[in-house]
């Protein structure tokens, strides 16, 4: 029964070398009375390769590719080999020999060939950390076993990806150029795009195309098909690319369709909003960046017809909603485009925006699963910006947003950046009293505080609560919210530092509670006054002294708000 099997995997991943190794045990085992190889990158080159194999046998005086797949088809134990079939299952399955005899081996990057060997496949993912040092090391010829060796190696092929082209490509260098692994990993951090194009390099494997250049043969082929006739398909090869750029610039893994999804909802519900005046990173987004219909609702299905083509091709890895790029894919995407041009800054920058647009401003949402899923996209992409921006411009709804992610994710570190950069813009453009710029300096004291950096803290609260009480009053709930605010964050502050029994922290809790009080929370009032500082002042100071009978007229005070007489009559007595 005939058998056929599909090796897929992206580019200069090994799949032909996979298969030439096997063809070169068959020649030992003699498993088959045939092997017949076949360039399958398109229809033309599969046509000819079957006549040139007709003229080889001598299958008939002017050899088809039909009479040549009957002449096939007639022996008995061959092999077919189908090698880069890129071009879907149409351009191969027309030329599978009829009959039940043989067998046939496809390599592709598209899984989707599986259809032709009904199922049967086997993807070709990355060497082995000990076989992809194994393959430099015979690449570069070093024969040396020594730890200094082996320690470069490891370093150098994990920088490579443990991908099979990129190693021989860098073996042949090493071996060629006689300089060291050590020299060579120094020269790839520096001057990768160079080294991975060069062809003057070919490995062991005499693999006739450099690894960015394999890589690049992908991105054309989607470009052709942004150009054919058929509507359905170029519009998936223009959402592919928009994709593809996109994809460069943000972490290498777990990549989610919500982010895409969120980013458009949340586009258009913040179209016409009044913002303060600060420039918004929301303008540099469009509707062909969101996948936007004319109707302005997001196009799920265009989106998802960017992803399938950039699966088939193996550019990225999907499991369910999440996707993934290889880190020197994702290097090669973003080296590709040169760095003086404006189209990576811009991509860069579009990345960036949708990143901030897919999160809801919103202080009292629960978005902790979503925040965690943004935050390592929010550190990549600054990390590339660095290298590709050359003049960093601000944004107000980023910065407001980025720091929000961080905080809620309890990276305080990196919130202290955003969150100042925000109240420095707001100070300066706005003026220290705008609300917008309380907000800005009550995030940073916040962010201070959770650093463990107190008086800091304290002090930009103290700016705060002085600032509202200047412009809105003291009785103002905007102004008694930041009282809270900073008399709670001086109790805690002096309750680790002093002590709960510490005049100092007892203070600071008479100081809330008076808040609370203001703000008619007196519950909490109580709870402070009674079992706090009322108590630990009688314990310490002794019942007659004034700061206890101070706090229980206050606590009386509190009774009596509550309409509770009895009790506020029993502490006066």
């Amino acid at each position: 029964k005939r058998k056929g099997l599909l090796l897929y995997g992206m580019g200069c991943i090994g799949k032909t070398q996979i298969c030439l190794k096997f063809i070169e045990q068959h020649e030992r085992e003699k498993w088959f009375s045939d092997v017949f190889w076949i360039d399958a990158s398109s229809e033309h080159t599969i046509d000819l390769c079957l006549r040139q194999i007709g003229q080889k046998y001598k299958v008939d005086a002017t050899p088809s590719s039909e009479s040549v797949l009957e002449w096939i088809s007639d022996r008995d134990d061959w092999l077919v080999v189908f090698d880069n079939a890129d071009g879907g299952c149409q351009v191969v399955e027309k030329f599978i020999p009829p009959g039940n005899r043989g067998g046939f081996l496809i390599t592709s990057r598209d899984k989707g060939l599986a259809r032709i060997t009904s199922g049967t496949c086997l993807e070709v993912t990355e060497m082995g950390e000990d076989d992809a040092i194994a393959l430099l090391l015979k690449s570069a010829m070093i024969d040396n076993n020594s730890v200094n060796v082996a320690t470069a190696a490891k370093k150098l092929v994990a920088a490579l990806g443990c991908i099979p082209l990129a190693i021989d490509q860098a073996g042949a260098y090493v071996m060629l150029s006689g300089c060291g692994l050590d020299h060579y990993l120094d020269l790839f951090m520096e001057h990768r795009a160079k080294l991975m194009s060069d062809e003057e390099f070919r490995g062991a494997s005499l693999y006739n195309k450099t690894t960015y250049g394999t890589w690049e043969i992908s991105t054309e082929a989607i470009k052709c098909r942004t150009e054919g006739q058929n509507r359905g398909q170029s519009l998936a090869a223009q959402s592919a690319l928009t994709l593809h750029k996109i994809f460069a610039f943000l972490h290498h893994d777990n990549i989610s369709q919500e982010i895409f999804k969120n980013a458009a909802l949340n586009f258009m519900e913040r179209k016409g909003e009044i913002t303060n005046g600060l420039p918004q990173s929301i303008s540099l987004l469009d509707c062909k960046t969101l996948f936007l219909d004319d109707d302005g609702k997001w196009d799920g299905f265009q989106f998802e017809a960017g992803i399938k083509v950039l699966v088939s091709f193996s550019l990225i890895k999907s499991s369910g909603k999440l996707y993934s790029v290889h880190p020197l894919v994702q290097t090669w995407s973003r080296d590709r485009i040169p760095v003086g041009n404006a189209n990576a800054s811009d991509y860069c920058k579009k990345s960036k925006a949708l990143l901030a647009c897919s999160l809801r401003l919103d202080y009292q949402e629960d978005n902790y699963r979503f925040c965690r899923l943004l935050a390592p996209h929010i550190t990549a992409n600054t990390e590339h910006g660095l290298k590709c921006i050359a003049d960093e411009e601000y944004f107000d709804d980023e910065a407001e947003r980025f720091g929000l992610v961080y905080d809620r994710v309890g990276d305080w570190i990196q919130a202290e950046k955003p969150y100042s950069e925000m109240m420095n813009a707001r100070k300066e453009t706005l003026g220290a009293s705008h609300p917008d710029t309380f907000i800005a300096m009550g995030n940073l004291a916040s962010t201070y505080n959770n650093q463990g950096r107190w008086k800091e803290a304290e002090n930009l609260k103290v700016q705060v609560m002085e600032a509202r009480k200047e412009t809105l009053g003291a009785s103002h709930p905007h102004t008694l919210t930041a009282m809270e605010s900073l008399f709670l964050q001086v109790m805690e502050a002096r309750k680790e530092i002093l002590g709960a029994s510490h005049p100092h922290t007892l203070l600071a809790m008479g100081n809330l509670a008076s808040t609370y009080r203001d703000q008619g929370r007196w519950k909490e009032a109580e709870n402070l006054q009674v079992q706090q500082v009322m108590e630990a002042r009688k314990e310490i100071l002794g019942a007659s002294h004034p700061d206890t009978l101070t706090a229980m007229a206050n606590l009386a005070s509190t009774y009596r708000n509550q309409g509770r007489w009895k009790e506020a009559e029993n502490l006066e007595v």
